[in-house]
């Protein structure tokens, strides 16, 4: 029996060869959509995030209800509160601010757009990044660094009778 259908499939198809080759064509779309598809949902919503315990990561906000804000970043005195306040909530607090694009000019004098972030210096240890060159950053890399004026051994700035604008 199942080799009378196959001929008379053959058959069928050898009488409608354009009905055969687009039914043949639509399947052939349906299922490489429906890859494409999965690949998507399985980049982005199934396969776990690239850090370590991604379970474990929380993103934190601020809303400012008042000015019906949502999704503001917290500010640095936020974090510096949030980290202080919450040593026993969390392993660790790591912060992280991206802005848009600064451009540069090239060595060619054509200008590039350069995206950058600024972050805590625990943030990559937090993420458990793995350092391919050079080293991580250290909790001094994350300290201000004193100018000149103010800077060891410098006589202290004379901020006697200076004025001061703001715009």
């Amino acid at each position: 029996m199942p080799f009378q259908d196959l001929i008379y499939s053959a058959r069928t198809v050898r009488k409608s060869p354009v009905f055969a080759a687009t039914a043949v064509l639509t399947i052939a779309l349906g299922i490489g959509a429906s890859t494409a598809i999965f690949s998507v949902t399985n980049a982005v919503l199934l396969r776990p995030l690239p850090y370590r315990d991604p379970g474990r990561l929380v993103f934190a906000n601020v809303d400012l209800t008042k000015r019906n804000v949502r999704d503001f970043p917290v500010s640095n005195a936020d974090f510096f509160d949030l980290r202080s306040a919450t040593t026993t909530a969390f392993e660790d607090v790591a912060a992280v601010s991206t802005s848009g694009p600064t451009v540069l000019p090239r060595e060619d004098g054509t200008p590039d757009q350069i995206r950058h972030a600024l972050v805590t210096p625990n943030m990559l240890r937090l993420l458990g990044a793995k350092i391919a060159f050079g080293r991580d950053f250290t909790e001094a890399d994350g300290q201000p660094q004193p100018s000149p004026a103010t800077a060891p051994g410098s006589p202290a700035p004379d901020w006697r009778g200076s004025a001061s604008t703001s715009c």
